[in-house]
């Protein structure tokens, strides 16, 4: 994804390259008629409108990254979480056991599986930056609203691990409704107590 992300900007920036030195060379030439000057017009618009794409192209991309998700120090915590020794810590279970990608672990739970949810996942990030920034940071950081089981379901729903447990299968229609919420039971998302404690796992070839 990256790879080609990067493939991409660099033929956005070619593009845009060549058509700056097509407009410098030509210039005036197109200025001399009315249609050379609607090209101009029209080039000069799409100049803008590729460099916007590319940089919020881009910024999507970053934004989605773990790495960019610890860049604040008040997440430091959570991302410390992942490496907890506790397999009830959701976040630490899904991150040591490769459930979820390690280069996008924090949006590819805390993005919303809905239609148009990366786009309000990226508005609540925008919330989160305000706040950083301009706002009262508070010492528990909290979610806009509560955790959607089908942000769980769509990873898990027909997975044999998942409906191979009893309690799974008996709570079917209330965990597909949200009746129940599937914190009822994992409760312990990121096991922070731990992190206080310093109770991290480590694979046996980093263990001291």
């Amino acid at each position: 994804m990256e790879a080609a992300l990067t493939t991409l900007m660099m033929v956005l920036l070619g593009a845009v390259a060549v058509m700056v030195a097509m407009i410098a060379y030509a210039a005036g030439h197109l200025t001399a008629n009315g249609l050379g000057r609607l090209v101009l017009l029209g080039g000069l618009a799409l100049l803008p409108l590729a460099v916007s794409g590319a940089g919020v192209a881009v910024g999507v991309h970053e934004s989605s990254e773990t790495q960019f998700c610890m860049g604040c120090h008040e997440m430091e915590r959570y991302g410390q979480s992942l490496f907890v020794d506790n397999p009830n810590a959701l976040a630490a279970v899904h991150y040591q056991k490769r459930l979820i990608s390690r280069d996008s672990t924090c949006f590819s739970c805390h993005t919303d599986y809905a239609l148009f949810g990366d786009a309000k996942a990226k508005l609540n990030g925008l919330k989160h930056v305000w706040v950083h920034y301009f706002g009262t940071i508070p010492p528990e950081p909290r979610l806009y609203q509560p955790y959607p089981n089908y942000n769980c379901l769509h990873c898990h729903n027909d997975a044999r691990g998942f409906l191979e447990v009893g309690p799974h299968r008996e709570l079917q229609a209330e965990l597909q409704s949200g009746a129940r919420s599937c914190l009822t039971c994992h409760d312990v998302a990121h096991d922070l107590e731990g992190v206080k404690a310093q109770n991290f796992w480590l694979p046996e070839r980093q263990r001291p």
